[in-house]
């Protein structure tokens, strides 16, 4: 049976395409090599090259957005394994062709490696977009497939904060893990203020998508689970400031989640201001400025790609979670957008008289590019329930929308 596509994702699908072109590509210094195998011999002689961990992670992040919104594009009519195959198919075809074009490209490497790497990728974004399709009905999925843009936001952020995702079962980890508590617990007011933040914003994310169940014991389980992870992960550590701002997150929003807006008006207080603040930090300014950057993305194409991307999943998560926060507190998605594009904006305006900065349009544009793929996002939801294509999802709740006035939770 033919194939039924979601145009809304469908058009996200691309342009997670086209961004992979662009920062594949960038800058698009094209030549054609003097000597050399050719693309495909070139391709084909690092089969075998052991890829460094970092760049096979990033590549892997890299294609897993890709993967995910190709799954959704593909409505219920082809059997699982085929939707489960095509964002593979997809992301094989997109991986091999810029590793064969980045040949030609001055300053970039063809490598087989990173074709393992995304194609992986592509496969680990497929599963949860069967998943958000409502293909599978376990548990918490119907929560999950009303609150896409939530779950989406809290992905991101978890992807960054516990990469790179490696536990491991040395003992002597777990101590470094964990002396920044025991034998220097020192931090600042801005860090716990910082740290606080966030978790009440993640905690505000976590229990919209847990309202129906019982939020007050999944938040600090959620941050529990968190917390604990960043033990046994290689490569990361807690810090005093990380466990003290989720404890003051959670009694912030104990307090006053139920609230409604007056809570909703706090968190994007606090969140917004941590925004700004990380992005002017140390707030030491010259008098002379350097030259505002209008290419977008130049930054993201000059650092390492595990750093790139990981930056990216952050940046997801501010602004998208900010832009996610107006909304509910009653504001139009544009509306929201325009904010947050206006703020990132004036803001790198302002980078351009602080020290080792990159002022750029790219923080702005991001917030723009975020707000559309929401609506792409919840304009697809309403489609496919509005045009009984799959099952019909209990409790459908538009991303933007208000919240409901709150009620107690047993």
């Amino acid at each position: 049976m033919r194939a039924k596509l979601s145009r809304q994702y469908a058009i996200v699908t691309l342009a997670m395409a086209l961004v992979i072109a662009y920062g594949s590509l960038y800058p698009f210094d094209f030549s054609l090599p003097l000597a050399g195998p050719g693309p495909v011999q070139a391709l084909l002689a690092t089969w075998a090259r052991k890829p460094g961990r970092g760049d096979f992670l990033a590549n892997v992040l890299l294609y897993a957005p890709l993967g995910f919104f190709a799954a959704l594009t593909v409505t219920d009519r082809l059997r699982p394994t085929s939707r489960f195959l095509v964002p593979i198919l997809l992301g094989a075809i997109l991986s091999i062709s810029m590793e064969l074009v980045q040949y030609y490209d001055v300053g970039r490497d063809t490598s087989a490696p990173d074709v393992y790497a995304n194609v992986l990728g592509s496969a680990l974004g497929a599963l949860p977009g069967m998943i958000f399709g409502g293909f599978f009905h376990w548990p918490l999925m119907g929560e999950i497939t009303a609150n896409r843009i939530p779950v989406l936001l809290v992905l991101a952020w978890a992807a960054y904060r516990l990469y790179p995702f490696v536990p491991t079962i040395d003992l002597h980890k777990y101590w470094n893990a964990l002396k920044p508590i025991i034998l220097t617990p020192n931090f600042s007011g801005y860090d716990l203020f910082r740290h606080t933040a966030i978790w009440l914003t993640i905690f505000t994310l976590v229990s919209k998508i847990a309202a129906t169940l019982r939020p007050s014991l999944l938040v600090p389980l959620f941050a529990a689970i968190v917390l604990s992870s960043k033990i046994l992960i290689v490569s990361t550590t807690l810090s005093v400031a990380e466990v003290a701002g989720a404890v003051a997150a959670y009694l912030i929003w104990l307090a006053f989640h139920r609230r409604g807006r007056g809570y909703l008006a706090i968190v994007i207080v606090l969140f917004s201001a941590t925004i700004v603040a990380q992005r002017l930090e140390p707030f030491q300014f010259t008098t002379h400025s350097v030259p505002f950057g209008w290419i977008p993305f130049r930054s993201f194409m000059q650092g390492s790609i595990d750093v790139d991307v990981l930056s990216f999943l952050e940046k997801f998560f501010l602004y998208g979670g900010l832009i996610w926060l107006l909304g509910e507190a009653g504001l139009s998605r544009r509306a929201a957008a325009g904010i947050v594009a206006a703020t990132l904006l004036a803001t790198s305006i302002a980078e351009t008289y602080l020290p080792h900065r990159s002022a750029e349009i790219t923080d702005a544009l991001m917030a723009i590019l975020i707000a559309v793929i929401f609506a792409l996002v919840t304009r697809g939801d309403a489609a496919r329930v509005s045009g009984g294509s799959g099952s019909h999802r209990r409790g459908t709740v538009t991303a933007g929308a208000p919240l409901p006035p709150a009620r107690p939770h047993s």
